[in-house]
Order: structure tokens, then C-alpha cells, then sequence
């Protein structure tokens, strides 16, 4: 099979890029290593634990944000129970919300199975 000589246009440039590919010492799929490129290089596991760190602080946003934005709406307005702090008011809030979810759940688990 002889070769044809390659094309000035898009076919040739073409040809010539199989012949460079097929070239021995050519690395395919990964750059040579030319040393380290620009950027943050983590192991996955760090990854990992940074995401997990993310979601851990979202998830808390969302379950203590609306009891303590509650408490501070009711200790400005009308004013805190009887030996009562926007602490214990926000902890009070939280465990209902986190008991209102669990509820939710078992009753999702519970009614799954018909």
C-alpha cells in the first residue's frame, strides 16, 4: 500500500497527526510529565474529607438556622420564656426539627414496603 503525499488542507493535517500519534516514544491519553502543571494537587482522600467537612457544615446551616433566626425574632419581639436564653431556645428548636425529620423518615421506611 503506497502512501500518498499529504494534502495542504484539512486531509493533510489529518495525515499528519496519525503519523506523529503512531510515532514511537508518544505518549497517548496523558501528557509527558513535564514536571507539575498550576493548580492544588490533594490526594483524593483529602478531597474527600473536605467534601464530607462541606456538607457536614451545610447540612448544620440548614438544621440550626431557622430555630435560631425563630429565637432571636422571639427574644426581640415578644421576649424569652422565664429563665430561658436564645441558646436553649435554639437547642430546643433543633431537637424538635431533628425529631420532626426522624419521624418523617421512619414514616417513609415504614410506608416503603406496601
Amino acid at each position: 500500500m503506497a502512501l500518498l503525499p499529504p494534502d495542504p488542507g484539512e486531509a493533510g493535517r489529518f495525515h499528519e497527526r496519525m503519523t506523529r500519534a503512531g510515532a514511537p516514544g508518544a505518549v497517548r491519553g496523558r501528557r509527558a510529565p513535564s514536571g507539575r502543571r498550576g493548580g492544588l494537587r490533594l490526594d483524593w482522600k483529602i478531597w474527600l474529607a473536605i467534601d464530607a467537612a462541606g456538607l457536614l457544615v451545610f447540612v448544620t446551616m440548614i438544621a440550626v438556622w431557622p430555630p435560631l433566626s425563630t429565637c432571636r425574632t422571639q427574644a426581640r419581639e415578644v421576649g424569652l420564656y422565664a429563665g430561658d436564653s436564645i441558646e436553649t431556645c435554639t437547642r430546643r428548636g433543633v431537637a424538635e426539627r431533628l425529631g420532626r425529620a426522624d419521624q418523617r423518615i421512619k414514616m417513609l421506611i415504614r410506608g416503603s414496603g406496601q
